[in-house]
């Protein structure tokens, strides 16, 4: 008979909230859940009532003494005023400074503390604390506390990350957060990571055996696509956010401003935050120069993205600058069945590109969706308990996989 797991999961990012980390926690905690172990999330104070919810999916909810701020869930941000060069230069200096020191931000800046307090005063024994990231606060809390109370020494405790905080490229040079990372990976046993290929950032202050490698995970079985149908035009679209350094869209909305002015009919379709003016200068220069051919939407509902995106001709897919990042879109847009058209902002090509807009797609983006299977996600997570046969390679990940649920189709929705 399978063993009952009491767990523990630390997240800042939760349901019903729209972002990849929110994502992560939540079809963890349904999942672990759903296969019998006694889950409890632990999270910041918010306005949203989790009654019904915890109902559903049977997990419990904790709340952390800090308030969440109104800033992670508002749908417009009056834009910055515009400064002076000497005030621009003063700002930009103390921005970075603070990023040093509070590297999730001004907004979460003590949001470790509050995470510290709660794990301090935690009574209960668990099988397992799980710590999720972003923002990182929530494993240095963690492992703060971890010193201090030992009630929960004999629990296997895992850090998950998503992006890194050392040499990630969202945030500035700083050499403090290298001894942040070494921190916590000492106080817990082990990493866990998306993808294989950041390893070589975190090895530096974890050892390999101790970094595991967990994708996103998501139940298959809730998809619903739409039955695609050719568009009169070519029709494509991208969905998540846009950043000025690392995932900057200017070379294709400046080549699909050429395709404009060439009379080339089609409809690129985004998914964004609308309210955000970081992720909107990016597009606002470009919303009159392509009229109609550029549609804009704010973010909606994961469930509804992936069948909207299922309408379209092909996707967009605007990699990371970064090894040590992925888009975790990659996976939505595998589940919508279309193809996907990949690039970076340094390497567009508009050759490769139109053979998309002619329905060409035969250099389209593979995505294995197997590994992505929730219930193969948690698993792995569950299988970090048996150290002696993870450390000792004596068990071998293809023993963990079954085959995907099977998607569902709407013609009539």
């Amino acid at each position: 008979m399978k063993q009952r797991k009491k767990i523990l999961i630390n997240a800042y990012h939760f349901y019903p909230e729209i972002t990849p980390r929110a994502f992560r926690a939540f079809e963890l905690v349904k999942e672990l859940a759903r296969q019998g172990h006694e889950v409890k999330v632990l999270l910041p104070k918010s306005d949203f009532d989790y009654s019904e919810v915890c109902q559903k999916y049977h997990f419990a909810v904790g709340f952390v003494d800090y308030k969440k701020s109104a800033v992670d869930n508002v749908t417009n941000i009056p834009a910055a005023k515009e400064l002076s060069w000497f005030k621009k230069i003063f700002r930009n200096i103390l921005r970075r400074l603070m990023y040093c020191l509070f590297p999730s931000g001004r907004d979460k800046m003590f949001y470790f503390y509050a995470v510290y307090k709660k794990f301090k005063k935690e009574q209960e024994a668990y099988d397992m604390v799980l710590s999720i990231a972003f923002p990182f606060d929530t494993h240095i809390g963690a492992a703060m506390a971890f010193g201090v109370n030992k009630q929960l020494a004999s629990a296997v405790k895992v850090a998950d990350y998503g992006d890194p905080l050392y040499k990630n490229p969202a945030l500035p040079a700083c050499p403090l957060y290298y001894w942040i990372d070494r921190f916590i990976a000492s106080r817990f046993n082990y990493i866990t990571i998306p993808i294989e290929k950041a390893l070589p950032v975190y090895m530096t202050f974890k050892a390999k055996e101790q970094i595991k490698i967990i994708p996103q995970g998501f139940d298959f079985s809730e998809i619903i696509r739409a039955d695609y149908q050719k568009n009169a035009v070519p029709t494509f679209a991208y969905a998540g956010m846009f950043y000025e350094d690392i995932r900057n869209p200017t070379v294709l909305l400046g080549n699909l401003y050429k395709l404009h002015q060439k009379n080339v009919d089609f409809k690129f379709v985004i998914y964004t935050k609308t309210g955000n003016p970081n992720n909107m200068k990016l597009l606002n220069s470009y919303i009159s120069l392509l009229g109609d051919n550029l549609v804009i939407h704010n973010m909606v509902p994961r469930e509804q993205a992936i069948y909207e995106l299922s309408k379209m001709d092909f996707l967009i897919n605007l990699e990371n600058l970064s090894e040590s990042q992925a888009p975790s879109k990659l996976i939505d847009y595998g589940l919508t069945g279309r193809p996907v058209y990949s690039f970076d902002q340094l390497h567009f090509s508009m050759d490769e590109f139109m053979k998309f807009m002619e329905g060409d797609y035969s250099q389209t983006t593979v995505v294995d969706l197997e590994q992505f299977d929730i219930r193969n996600v948690a698993r792995q997570f569950l299988c970090l308990e048996n150290k002696d046969k993870i450390v000792k390679g004596k068990q071998s990940n293809s023993t963990l996989f079954e085959s995907v649920a099977p998607i569902k189709r709407d013609k009539n929705r």
